[in-house]
């Protein structure tokens, strides 16, 4: 500015329109030029940290998408391992179904060998049996085999809860179904092929109510506890048991072993109930005593049907003892089942049990 002085001096004494003029452009040119180091300055300063975040955001961005792209590449790696193994896995079936064909099997063929009552009650086998195990409102007595067909284990769970659910306060005590391979069984006779099973009657005390006990009750012919005294016979909930088990569909109770005098007791009480008549005959015609087994006043012992589809391996009834049959094959006695000449209610507790229940169950 010192400088443009002189001249602006001059410019102004002479008073000439050129020189006028020139200052102008001389002061617009000038005055740019020399504020340009203390504007520019602070922009570029200011500027910068507006570009900062920007690339942090772009960098974020950018991990953000790469870690996006690997999980979708882990998943898509995961899935095909996935489908991997099932592809593997139904090679293997396919192989093994083949396998078991070739030896004269399928599948389902298999799985009839996993669950199956062979032989006679008797003198059987057992595979692929279940465990009855105790429950609210059934008790399985200490030491007992527990092991048998589905269809029986089922059918005793349910029969228990029905009693329950119909009287209140009630546990059904088991003992023996069967061991697990079925076989032998000490005690028994019978109990080889998951079919059979021993269990406590129901017991009250003097003042009718509930006496729930851990071993079998025996009663005399009157209904008092043998060696307990002050117990009776539940009538009601032995025959609310004796109801439940006739009336399931799918167990297909075949026998129910009983002293004459207690099954007297049992149809007395159904007649006094009003029980219609064709129950009370399936009743009568399932409950029995066989003569040469041991005296059943401590238990009932239930014995359901062969499953239809184990027909062909599974035996309905109790082969001939050897002692009794040494010169002749065995086979299964008494062809005609009890049903057949099923005797009236009334006249039930004097009827003579069948041979095959003569057979069926030696001591307990």
């Amino acid at each position: 500015m010192p400088l443009l002085r002189p001249l602006s001096r001059r410019c102004f004494a002479s008073r000439g329109p050129v020189a006028a003029l020139l200052l102008a452009l001389a002061l617009s040119v000038a005055t740019p030029a020399l504020g340009a180091p203390a504007s520019t300055q602070p922009a570029s300063a200011e500027q910068q940290p507006d570009r900062r975040p920007q690339g942090k955001r772009s960098a974020a961005r950018r991990s953000s998408a790469g870690d996006e792209g690997g999980a979708r590449a882990a998943r898509s790696a995961g899935a095909k391992g996935k489908a991997a193994d099932r592809a593997s896995k139904k090679r293997a079936a396919k192989r093994d179904e083949t396998s078991r064909a070739a030896r004269g099997g399928t599948a389902a063929e298999a799985g009839e060998r996993r669950l199956l009552s062979k032989g006679a009650p008797n003198r059987g086998r057992l595979t692929g049996a279940v465990r009855l195990r105790s429950s609210r409102h059934l008790k399985t007595r200490e030491g007992a085999r527990t092991w048998g067909l589905p269809v029986l284990v089922k059918a005793l769970r349910r029969a228990a809860f029905q009693v329950a659910k119909k009287h209140g306060d009630s546990a059904l005590l088991v003992g023996d179904l069967s061991a697990r391979t079925g076989g032998p069984l000490d005690g028994h006779n019978s109990h080889q092929t998951g079919r059979d099973v021993d269990v406590g009657f129901y017991v009250v005390n003097s003042k009718g109510r509930t006496l729930r006990t851990d071993r079998f009750v025996a009663f005399d012919d009157r209904g008092n506890a043998i060696g307990l005294p002050g117990a009776r016979f539940d009538d009601k909930r032995n025959w609310a048991l004796v109801e439940a088990l006739l009336q399931d569909r799918q167990a297909r109770v075949k026998y129910l072993f009983v002293t004459d005098a207690l099954k007297a007791r049992l149809l007395a009480h159904a007649a006094k109930k009003r029980v219609p008549a064709e129950l009370r005959t399936r009743a009568a015609a399932a409950m029995m005593s066989p003569r040469d087994a041991d005296l059943h006043n401590d238990h009932f012992h239930i014995r359901v049907m062969c499953p239809p589809s184990m027909r062909a391996a599974c035996i309905e009834e109790s082969l001939a003892r050897p002692a009794c049959a040494a010169d002749e094959a065995k086979k299964p006695l008494d062809a005609s089942a009890p049903a057949a000449s099923a005797p009236a209610a009334g006249a039930a507790a004097s009827s003579a049990p069948s041979a095959s229940a003569a057979a069926a169950d030696a001591p307990r």
